[in-house]
């Protein structure tokens, strides 16, 4: 294989500044054959067309940063319900491989999500990958950073809109905003919602305590009680911390894994010891007796190594992609017994706070969506067990059919501006 796949994103941004590039796309305008911008991509876009991640997505762009030599993706898979909307993070990455899969894996869930949601927006994800550390990119080097991926969101004219991720503050996404209006999760200042994470925990918490419900049958959003339950949290950044503090309100007890020194000391300071515990080896974690399983961290950690050696009833967290393979890790689940709430189902109040924002927000609005998750989430799991199947399954069926209905007033409107970006030379321009 070739080494544009196979080397580091360094390489990658610096063959194309040797080349003279500094845009390249894969776009797929009638679900049939993917094409791709120039030549030298070609092993790029063989890659992409036998990933199994690769699920017809509608364009994948991309283009360097010459200056940080940074490298900016975005991936849209679906258009139908509107605009692929979905999170931005910034991470570094070993591969193209490894960034390219990423989104890819990142912009089919969105789609789901949204689609579940009942918003008005298709999926999509956005990638920097930078050279050093994104925590230590900082001052005017990240401002700089911040306004050209503002530029590069821009000139794809709407077909993505970005939002806050992994490493993003609200202060970058006023940055982003700057430069571009196709920018969600900005400061409250400046009419936006900021950082979504505590809404998006609570969200994810409904639905951790809807799982909890169904295997006791229980059918009451306001039964929040949850001691003598044992919950194995992986990840106590920002969403994964406030789930932590939620169910400790409700009693009970929590074994927690973070790689981060720092949030490990917090969590000690923070919360009380006969509560909160901190596992340090991983291994030693995944296979805890447990009530649930919560992941709040990196995805697909629900794989052929992770699966056997989980000692859990349910699993419910806030973690994108859990599983590595859809379908055939949920079935692993299923046989095994352990009832699996998908993430895209009750990790959503995040991008339903960047949905309100758009259209002037209104925080009582969000409450009523985190309290919907318990009730889809419970219905679900009930249709789920009826059938005798993974609820994963149902509910990709569902995300399926919601994905394919056009927006009521724009129509299929993203795979439009796509052919217009190709028709206008976008990959040469820059």
């Amino acid at each position: 294989m070739s080494s544009i796949i196979t080397s580091s994103p360094s390489a990658l941004v610096q063959q194309m500044k040797s080349s003279g590039i500094h845009r390249g796309y894969i776009i797929n305008l009638n679900k049939q054959q993917p094409k791709v911008s120039h030549e030298i991509f070609n092993d790029l876009l063989s890659f992409v067309r036998t990933s199994p991640d690769y699920q017809q997505h509608e364009g994948i762009f991309w283009a360097i940063e010459p200056e940080s030599e940074s490298l900016f993706i975005v991936a849209v898979h679906d258009t139908h319900r509107g605009s692929a909307q979905g999170g931005t993070r910034m991470k570094q990455y070993n591969t193209t491989v490894g960034i390219f899969t990423d989104v890819m894996r990142l912009a089919k869930g969105m789609t789901d999500k949204n689609a579940c949601a009942g918003i008005w927006w298709g999926g999509g994800k956005s990638v920097l990958h930078t050279p050093q550390h994104p925590r230590s990119i900082q001052g005017e080097a990240r401002q700089h950073i911040f306004k050209q991926f503002g530029l590069f969101v821009a000139s794809l004219n709407g077909v993505y809109v970005c939002a806050e991720d992994m490493n993003i503050s609200p202060e970058d996404l006023r940055v982003v905003h700057a430069y571009n209006r196709f920018c969600t999760c900005v400061p409250a200042e400046i009419g936006g919602s900021s950082n979504p994470s505590s809404f998006t925990a609570r969200g994810v918490f409904n639905g951790l305590m809807a799982a909890v419900h169904f295997t006791e049958g229980i059918d009451d959003i306001d039964a929040i009680d949850l001691k003598g339950k044992h919950i194995l949290v992986q990840g106590a950044g920002n969403v994964g911390w406030v789930l932590i503090e939620e169910i400790v309100k409700a009693g009970g007890r929590v074994t927690v894994f973070d790689i981060s020194e720092r949030t490990k000391e917090r969590l000690r300071n923070h919360f009380p010891p006969e509560q909160v515990t901190i596992e340090e080896d991983i291994d030693t974690f995944y296979s805890m007796n447990a009530d649930v399983f919560a992941p709040c961290a990196i995805g697909a950690i629900l794989n052929d190594d992770t699966i056997p050696n989980l000692n859990v009833k349910i699993i419910a967290g806030a973690a994108n992609n859990q599983l590595k393979d859809p379908v055939r890790h949920a079935e692993m689940l299923h046989e095994r017994g352990i009832l699996y709430t998908p993430d895209f189902i009750i990790n959503r109040i995040g991008i339903v706070n960047c949905a309100n924002e758009q259209y002037g927000y209104l925080v009582d609005t969000i409450e009523e969506k985190i309290k919907e998750v318990y009730g889809d989430t419970l219905r679900l799991l009930q249709k789920a067990s009826k059938e005798e199947e993974s609820p994963e399954l149902i509910a990709m069926q569902l995300a399926d059919q919601l994905s394919q209905v056009d927006h009521p007033i724009w129509g299929h409107r993203g795979i439009k501006l796509i052919a217009q970006l190709e028709k206008n030379g976008w990959a040469d321009a820059g």
